[in-house]
């Protein structure tokens, strides 16, 4: 039955099982919430547009352009309590090629309310492990934002030179933050070593012993550590060739906080899954305690090559007109009974492609080469 799945169809089978091994619990929403969730948490959406109407009642509703927020919004955990979930959602964005509204398959995990380091230990596991259940040339990148963060944070920068900053920093931009730290009256050891964040990247160790040199404060030293402690982890469960550490990844500082990551898979174009931790999400929408989870991005596990062996079912069944319908029946189920998905028919289709050819002859079916 395999070989009718498509890839997006078989980690969802696949990875709802492996959650709900953890004691994550499914979690169903509405396709439409109220448009003021959305308009006032923008910054946590990845695009600003918002395909909205107005209900019967006069109230106006949105096609949920995340999910995340509504998990928030609805969760009853807190600072003692607990809730682990995945969904299967569609969400409504606005395709940046096209600038018309997509709908978009994801499936996702989140852990909410009383978080410790092990929770965020488990969800990044569980990250990995969900990569490697789509295919098991992957990699996860994995940063702690507020190793950035306390670098500017003892810079003494204005508002506007430290979002250009973080914005030079994530994009990886050497020139832009050469210009923006001149701007910001920087001195030159301090914009060179700015313009060395984008490179702080690689192998967990080497990239590990560059970020505790390259520490200017106590703080940046213990965000150094947290994120070895949790490498350590990682290599220990037997992750460690498959991950990598990116400390210029930095979400939404309004929103997002401390350990965040990214997986790609090797023959895939873009990024296929995304977390970290958002307590700051958790306050802004006045929950209490903290979150931890990462979304997979359905749509894009369809988007490498296809493998050729694929087929639309396992077996075809020829059969002639003069034969009985429950003799035809009853070989459909015996194949069935192998494991096989059938199609049975009276002539060839020379558009299904299938593993093997079956002929009905006396009432059982015989195989044939194709």
């Amino acid at each position: 039955m395999e070989y009718n799945l498509k890839p997006d169809e078989k980690a969802t089978l696949q990875l709802r099982g492996l959650y709900e091994e953890y004691g994550y619990q499914k979690y169903k929403m509405g396709k439409f919430e109220e448009y003021s969730l959305y308009v006032n948490n923008r910054d946590f959406l990845a695009g600003d547009k918002v395909l909205t109407f107005t209900d019967l009642d006069g109230r106006l509703l949105a096609m949920k352009p995340d999910v995340t927020l509504s998990v928030i919004n609805n969760t009853s955990a807190t600072e003692e309590t607990r809730e682990k979930l995945y969904y299967i959602e569609n969400v409504y964005r606005e395709n940046k090629e096209s600038h018309c509204f997509k709908e978009i398959n994801q499936m996702g995990l989140e852990y909410l309310g009383n978080v410790d380091r092990y929770s965020i230990l488990e969800v990044i596991t569980l990250a990995a492990r969900s990569l490697n259940e789509i295919d098991e040339d992957y990699l996860l990148e994995i940063s702690n934002m507020d190793y950035v963060l306390h670098l500017l944070a003892g810079m003494d920068l204005s508002e506007s030179s430290y979002v250009e900053l973080l914005s030079g920093i994530r994009q990886k931009n050497q020139t832009g933050i050469q210009e923006s730290a001149k701007r910001a009256g920087l001195t030159e050891a301090q914009s060179e070593l700015l313009c060395s964040i984008p490179f702080l990247y690689g192998t967990m160790d080497e990239t590990l012993n560059r970020a505790k040199e390259m520490a200017q404060n106590d703080e940046m030293r213990r965000d150094a550590e947290d994120l070895q402690a949790y490498c350590e982890a990682l290599k220990n469960l037997g992750y460690g060739d498959k991950i990598q550490l990116d400390l210029s990844l930095v979400n939404d500082i309004d929103y997002y906080n401390g350990v965040i990551f990214r997986g790609y898979i090797r023959k895939l174009p873009g990024c296929v899954l995304a977390g970290g931790q958002y307590d700051k999400a958790m306050k802004i929408l006045g929950k209490a305690g903290g979150a931890v989870g990462f979304a997979i991005y359905l749509d894009e596990l369809t988007k490498g090559t296809q493998d050729p062996q694929r087929y639309d079912v396992d077996a075809v069944l020829l059969y002639s007109e003069k034969d009985e319908m429950t003799d035809v029946f009853m070989a459909v189920c015996a194949l069935q009974e192998k494991g096989m998905s059938v199609s049975a028919q009276t002539s060839e289709d020379t558009e299904l492609r299938y593993r093997e050819k079956y002929v009905l002859r006396d009432g059982r079916p015989e195989m044939e080469a194709k």
